[in-house]
């Protein structure tokens, strides 16, 4: 789960999500589409920027529809005791979820209430979604003393968390992205690398973080993908660099691959988890300029 730092948020007050969502890329009135934070850029740069937004909003919306399609499935098979196949299930399903939770993060408490951590949560806090679920899957490595979620409560809280996505997908179906929001959701998307995939903490009883991080790296690269016809202009050197660099962490990763998937995390060395520490760090210097080049 990303830090609340919602670089995405439009809401403001009682303001509409419609209406907030127009102010946004209107500039407040001004005659320039792509919003503010394009100032900077030429007439025919800020029709590219707009371009992008229109992309990247088809893709977070695509995204979501298989996000939905796949937890529906999810969900009857873990209410009806089919555990193999929600196991199965897990990890490709919420590789949707983990290309798109910058946008997610910014619909108030969804995200927390989809993907909270046990380890992240405050007092009172209630503890619903995927990883509560996951502990529930994975009893062996839940601990000794783990008691497991009766069939009442597994109907629960897998009924929430599919309900929680459906507003998820009914809040997508009418957001619009400026450029530097589309670039900062691609910088977070590689901090929640850093500071959660590469640790080994997001996926803690399954262990199926690499499929996290490599949804986590397709959503990055979407956004630079929409917006490189702008960097390729503005920043035509930094665009070279995201290219080589977004190949070079691709390139790691697929040496874990497995079939359709990946192996456990439990798998990699520590000079294998280093490696991919490196290739993530690497990238993330350049890409933290991203917004800068498209604003």
């Amino acid at each position: 789960m990303l830090l609340p730092s919602r670089p995405l948020a439009l809401l403001a007050g009682g303001t509409s999500l419609a209406l907030a969502l127009a102010l946004a890329l209107s500039g407040c009135g001004s005659e320039d589409p792509a919003g503010a934070d394009t100032a900077g850029l030429t007439v025919e740069q800020q029709a590219l920027v707009g371009t992008a937004g229109a992309e990247y909003a088809r893709y977070v919306q695509h995204e979501t529809e298989h996000l939905l399609e796949g937890t529906r499935a999810f969900v009857t098979a873990y209410k009806a005791g089919q555990d193999d196949r929600a196991r199965a299930l897990y990890a490709p399903t919420r590789a949707h979820w983990e290309a798109v939770e910058p946008v997610a993060e910014t619909f108030g408490d969804l995200d927390p209430r989809t993907d909270a951590r046990e380890a992240d949560l405050e007092d009172g806090q209630e503890w619903t979604g995927w990883h509560l679920i996951e502990k529930d899957l994975w009893p062996a490595d839940a601990g000794a003393g783990y008691v497991a979620l009766t069939d009442t409560q597994r109907t629960t809280y897998a009924d929430r968390l599919l309900s929680d996505l459906q507003e998820l997908e009914g809040q997508v179906a009418h957001a619009d992205y400026t450029g530097e929001q589309i670039a900062n959701g691609a910088k977070e998307l590689l901090d929640e690398v850093a500071n959660g995939k590469i640790t080994g903490e997001e996926e803690i009883w399954s262990h199926t973080d690499l499929f996290d991080f490599q949804a986590n790296v397709d959503g990055a690269k979407k956004a630079f993908e929409v917006l490189e016809p702008v960097v390729e202009q503005t920043d035509p050197e930094l665009g070279e660099t995201l290219t080589t660099r977004f190949a070079e962490l691709q390139r790691l990763l697929d040496e874990h691959r497995r079939g359709d998937g990946f192996v456990s995390y439990t798998a990699l060395s520590t000079d294998q988890v280093k490696a991919l520490s490196d290739a993530v760090n690497a990238l993330s210097e350049p890409l933290a300029q991203l917004a800068t080049a498209v604003a």
